[in-house]
């Protein structure tokens, strides 16, 4: 196998000579370049794998040498070496597409790290291009459904974490679709021709969870006739997708943390390492923050799990897709069936508790019911809400209080389940409640709540 390429583009000739030594001794091949201009040119001919550069060059500094290497269509990742604590250099480079940046004087060991992370990275990005061209990847719209504004931050999310091998956390409640998105995930990465492998945390015992997860050894506890090869072993080259990972036992939880913070599993009954090369995928529908305040879920497998967070939003809360998935129900049927206009306001008023599964059994049983072909409200077969005054706030709404008052409250109940749902992003909450960032700001501040 052809030794990976590093280029090190460095104008202190001491400073160059001794990391290109130490690379070589790494068994990398090394370019060096002592100015800007030289290392460009290196970049654009040579296309190593990685380059490390510093800011301050005569000729042309590495800012401009990074953007005028993505400009000449480089793929190199690309390291930037800053003068200690030049943080606004440092968020320069990242933003002009550098892979990351190191801090002088360098630790060599932190370099090192940094530089076999971008190769893997450039490696990844390069085996994604080559399957989507071998074999296109299904858009996300042919199995998600919905064009509200927070499905499409959602669309956009799956489409930058596919790129990566970062750990996913997809949140939401019951029947929103979580499953799906994990689909979309996988089928859109480099993995995509690698397995995808899916446990339901929460409908495995305890007892056989961890052999389920693992695996076992002939012998490993009483009745473990065979060797079996556990799920984390199965999607190895592709992804493993463990839903309501809330549910973990706090044994499980300290197992499956060693096992995605070394990426080595070890079977029931054996001390012997195996390494697994999977992309995890968790989801939860329990509010995993509040179960680490209780001690239930452990702190440092939390931030492990949710690198990228993925919120998946209840169906009322964006009630604009009900038509199209409706379409969608029906479109799956093998007769051709319409569907009312009143029918489909009623399934559009709807509170939905279930989620687009409830509404999705409701389509079902309505296609079955339906007459000559057509739904109408007598097909519509929905749940009563158990008290109405439990949903509907106005009800009991004190109207002593008065109107504005009343609104108020209202206002600032909307902004924080806004807020929770986009996980504090402004920009999103502001566009979910379909008002003016500027103008959100300042609820936020009248209402008291944190910035």
């Amino acid at each position: 196998m052809r030794a990976s390429t590093i280029l090190i583009a460095e104008d202190e000739r001491t400073a160059r000579t001794s990391l290109a030594g130490l690379l070589e001794a790494e068994g990398f091949r090394v370019l060096t370049a002592e100015n800007g201009t030289e290392a460009l040119s290196v970049l654009l001919s040579e296309e190593p794998e990685a380059a490390v550069l510093d800011i301050r060059m005569p000729g042309m500094d590495g800012l401009a040498v990074l953007r005028r290497a993505k400009e000449g269509g480089s793929d190199s990742a690309l390291i930037v070496m800053t003068a200690h604590g030049d943080s606004g250099t440092a968020i320069e480079a990242m933003k002009l597409g550098a892979f990351d940046y190191v801090s002088k004087p360098l630790d060599f060991k932190v370099l090192l790290t940094q530089i076999e992370r971008a190769i893997g990275q450039r490696k990844l990005a390069r085996q994604l291009r080559a399957a989507q061209e071998s074999a296109p990847a299904p858009p996300i719209s042919n199995t998600m459904v919905g064009h509200s504004p927070a499905m499409q931050h959602v669309y956009k999310l799956i489409g930058q974490v596919s790129t990566s091998n970062a750990t996913v956390l997809v949140r939401g409640e019951s029947g929103t679709g979580k499953e799906l998105v994990v689909n979309a995930i996988h089928h859109n990465s480099a993995r995509a021709q690698g397995p995808l492998i899916k446990v339901n945390c929460a409908s495995i015992p305890e007892a056989l969870l961890e052999s389920e997860l693992f695996g076992h050894e002939k012998g490993a506890f009483t009745n473990a006739l065979y060797r079996r090869i556990g799920r984390f072993e199965e999607a190895n080259g592709g992804t493993l997708f463990l839903d309501e990972i809330g549910e973990l036992a706090p044994a499980l939880q300290s197992k499956l943390l060693r096992a995605l913070q070394e990426r080595v599993i070890e079977r029931l009954g054996s001390n012997t390492p195996i390494p697994v090369d999977i992309r995890l995928v968790a989801a939860t529908s329990r509010d995993l923050e509040a179960a680490v305040n209780a001690g239930s879920f452990r702190e440092d497998l939390y931030y492990r799990l949710n690198v990228v967070a993925i919120a998946l939003p209840p169906l009322r809360e964006r009630r604009q897709d009900i038509p199209a998935l409706v379409q969608h129900f029906i479109n799956r049927s093998e007769h051709a069936v319409s569907i009312t206009s009143s029918a489909l306001t009623v399934l559009c008023d709807y509170h939905w508790p279930g989620n687009v599964r409830e509404l999705e059994n409701v389509v079902e049983r309505a296609l079955v019911l339906a007459r000559s072909g057509v739904i109408t409200e007598d097909e519509i077969q929905l749940k009563t809400r158990p008290e109405q005054g439990d949903t509907v706030w106005t009800d009991f709404a004190p109207l002593e209080e008065g109107m504005k008052a009343n609104v108020a409250t209202l206002e600032k109940a909307l902004i924080e389940r806004a807020l929770r749902q986009t996980q504090g992003n402004k920009t999103r909450a502001a566009e979910i409640l379909g008002v003016h960032r500027r103008l959100l700001y300042e609820k936020i501040r009248e209402h008291g709540l944190p910035e």
